[in-house]
């Protein structure tokens, strides 16, 4: 005989309003087994999600309140064989916790002995042998390992003068990091980070650094080489040297398209160092006409 269950007050909403598409907790007693999920057998006790909250809560199937009875009926019953839709869609369906099984639900007034009527809108839902845990706190505790592993494109680092600077003169410093958005998939949740530069490491390489900080600089006018800006540096020394800047992103995330939560922690991309050759300037005073002496200093 199936057996069915009786929703406590606080559950109408959920099978009146939503049609009983809901996931619920269930286990059952009969039909599969100790442990194992049956047809139409709800025990006291079980969990559903609040819809649009990510969380769980519990209910009581044993307080009669509710003027209609449920039970329900997995998917893929014996004679559904058709049904390729239900056999793909199994484990992507009901893959929140372990032993999930897609099902209809059926409702019909109690003790009224009319057939039994497919919920409305008529789509499957899961029931569970145990509570699912929630997929965003699972999302939450590697979103940032996720977020730092994605392919970031590195700030493109520039340098004025270049390949070329004078001892003793500033040389100006900046870099173009942009926002860039990764979409993908994880724990079958569609996710989309979007990654902002948000400060800068300046290494000049002759074992002078600046920052973190806020400036990614910009670029001089040529007339105006050599002046001080916020991320200049002047070299007191010739000799070849490696720049690098590394640009800290920081980054927000969604789920399945709801509200963008910043994410803790940064990702730290190094640019491509750039070499800078330092070289000095030597003046003298002059007295050859380079046209009368054209093998004159200076000519």
């Amino acid at each position: 005989m199936t057996r069915v269950f009786i929703p406590s007050i606080f559950l109408i909403p959920v099978f009146l309003l939503l049609g009983g598409v809901s996931t619920s907790y269930a286990e059952s007693s009969e039909g599969g087994g100790s442990g194992g999920i049956g047809n139409g057998d709800v025990y006291v006790g079980a969990y559903y999600p609040i819809p649009g909250t990510g969380e769980w809560a519990s209910f009581d199937t044993g307080i009669p309140t509710n003027p209609r009875e449920f039970k329900y009926e997995p998917k893929c019953f014996e004679g559904d064989v058709g049904n390729i839709v239900c056999l793909n869609e199994n484990e992507r369906v009901c893959s929140a916790g372990p032993r999930g099984k897609l099902v209809y639900w059926f409702a019909r007034l109690k003790e009224s002995g009319n057939p039994w009527t497919l919920m409305d809108p008529p789509n499957p839902s899961c029931i569970y042998a145990e509570k699912p845990r929630d997929i965003g706190d699972q999302i939450r505790e590697t979103i940032l390992t996720e977020f730092q592993s994605r392919p970031i494109v590195p700030g493109t680092l520039s340098l004025q003068p270049s390949p070329h600077t004078l001892i003793g003169a500033h040389t100006n410093f900046y870099v173009d990091a942009s926002e860039q958005v990764f979409d993908f998939v994880m724990l079958e949740q569609s996710i989309r980070i979007i990654a902002r530069p948000s400060e800068y490491e300046w290494d000049y390489g002759d074992g002078a650094v600046y920052g973190p900080a806020s400036q990614s600089g910009g670029p001089l006018p040529a007339d105006r080489w050599g002046e001080e800006t916020a991320t200049s540096h002047v070299y007191r020394t010739t000799g070849d040297y490696q720049a690098s800047v590394s640009v800290y992103f920081s980054a927000e995330y969604s789920i399945n398209g709801g509200p963008m939560v910043p994410i803790d922690g940064r990702a730290t991309v190094p640019s491509a160092p750039a070499i800078i050759s330092v070289w000095k300037s030597d003046s003298r005073n002059v007295a050859d006409d380079c046209l009368v002496n054209p093998a004159g200093y200076g000519c």
